[in-house]
């Protein structure tokens, strides 16, 4: 296997190399690692009172199993973006629930500093929303927009509803609660709808720097 320098272009998504075994391998160190950080907040007796999230940060890569999604890492198909979120506080939320609530990784940012009983800089607004009224206080979820946008494919999820607009340029729209394969598109059955949210991606977009702009 060609050694990969530091810096390379493409060093994150090389293909001449890895293995089904060496993925399974990865994945059960992962999972004996956050084993080993859950025991040692056992033994420290801080278990109960200490709030655990654990997520990936987006959609499997070539090894993985993303059924039934489409689409995986690198893009903003549902199996590029779509993973699950643990969350753990014992003495606080209750086990064995499962939400269909989508969210990312930036509510918990505000989350954790709303929980620490911190407030953001109001000069530096934060990207997500807490969740801390809808996880403690039966609170409904943040209501809000999702937005992506990577190497020419865009998209934006509002509600049940997402816009995608692929690398050749083409707009679709999907009912992802009746679709999260992402295999019936909408748009020209809803094409107020997909204009709408067409336009809210692109005001989120002209707001941000452009993209490749920063390395």
């Amino acid at each position: 296997m060609r050694r990969i320098e530091a810096g390379e272009r493409g060093a994150l998504w090389h293909q001449d190399g890895g293995s089904v075994e060496k993925y399974r391998e990865m994945v059960e160190d992962l999972d004996r690692s956050v084993g080993e950080v859950l025991g040692a907040l056992r033994r420290s007796g801080q278990e109960k009172d200490t709030l655990v999230v654990f997520a990936s940060d987006n959609g499997g890569e070539r090894f993985s199993y993303n059924w039934p999604l489409s689409g995986n890492k690198s893009s903003l198909k549902e199996g590029g973006i779509r993973v699950p979120t643990l969350v753990r506080w014992p003495a606080r939320i209750d086990g064995g629930q499962v939400s269909e609530v989508p969210v990312f990784t930036p509510d918990w940012t505000a989350t954790l500093l709303e929980v620490a009983g911190a407030r953001p800089d109001p000069a530096y607004p934060l990207d997500g929303a807490s969740l801390a009224g809808y996880l403690l206080r039966g609170e409904r979820a943040p209501a809000r927009d999702l937005f992506w946008r990577v190497r020419g494919e865009r998209a934006l999820r509002r509600g049940e509803w997402k816009y995608y607009r692929d690398a050749g340029g083409r707009d679709q729209l999907f009912r992802l609660t009746e679709d999260a394969r992402e295999q019936a598109d909408k748009a020209s059955q809803e094409p107020e709808r997909l204009g709408a949210l067409r336009a809210a991606w692109e005001r989120t977009d002209a707001g941000l720097l452009p993209y490749g702009a920063v390395s």
